[in-house]
């Protein structure tokens, strides 16, 4: 088990996937709180106001399919699903922020076979939500 999780470790390493250990759980439960925390903040950033939208079960509901590399997940977070790729190393899987707004609103147009809903094209979210949605996800 032990050789297991130094393999895989090193590989998330490798792949730049891993967050550092040792500071990233507490810094991220302070930026993003879960979905209680959310109703409660006072002037949300912008990408703050993504993760909300995100992990709203009435709206986005990202992480009904993804889950974020965090590890260990922070303290009374929802748990992420396991149906979708992972969110993480956003930047460098999509340098050009509209090309990730473009996937969110309307998955189909790259991919016409997808699970994953077109927000935007059905009206799942508004513009504004996307907008918010995609700032947070440029951040990991």
């Amino acid at each position: 088990m032990l050789r297991l999780r130094k393999t895989i470790t090193a590989i998330g390493l490798a792949s730049g996937l891993m967050i550092s250990m040792s500071y990233a759980p507490q810094l991220f439960a302070q930026t993003y709180p879960n979905d209680s925390g959310c109703k409660k903040i006072e002037n949300p950033t912008v990408e703050q106001k993504g993760w909300c939208v995100a992990i709203d079960r009435r709206k986005g509901n990202c992480l009904a399919c993804h889950t974020i590399m965090v590890d260990p997940w922070p303290e009374g977070f929802p748990p992420g699903g396991n149906v979708a790729p992972a969110l993480v190393s956003m930047k460098d899987r999509f340098p050009d922020p509209a090309k990730l707004r473009a996937q969110i609103y309307d998955s189909t147009a790259m991919n016409p076979n997808t699970r994953m809903p077109p927000f935007g094209k059905h009206k799942m979210l508004t513009d504004e939500q996307i907008d918010e949605i995609v700032a947070f996800l440029m951040t990991i």
